[in-house]
């Protein structure tokens, strides 16, 4: 059996209960972006790539948007 003692201020449901996004893949050229739909676009969890120079472009928290 496995307990978890948790030493905090904030209630106990706050803590335990947390909604998280549906996470998808977005492909780009250069890899494939990890992350969620929000309101001003897709916003970055992970980037799977080969290419070192993407990484510096495309960080996570950042909104990407798909230009053509």
């Amino acid at each position: 059996m496995f307990v978890l003692l948790i030493h905090s201020v904030a209630p106990v449901h706050t803590l335990t209960e947390q909604q998280y996004p549906e996470m998808r893949f977005q492909p780009f050229e250069g890899g494939y972006l990890e992350g969620f739909d929000t309101k001003n676009g897709f916003q970055i969890s992970r980037l799977c790539s080969t290419d070192p120079s993407l990484y510096l472009k495309y960080a996570p928290g950042g909104i990407y948007q798909k230009t053509h």
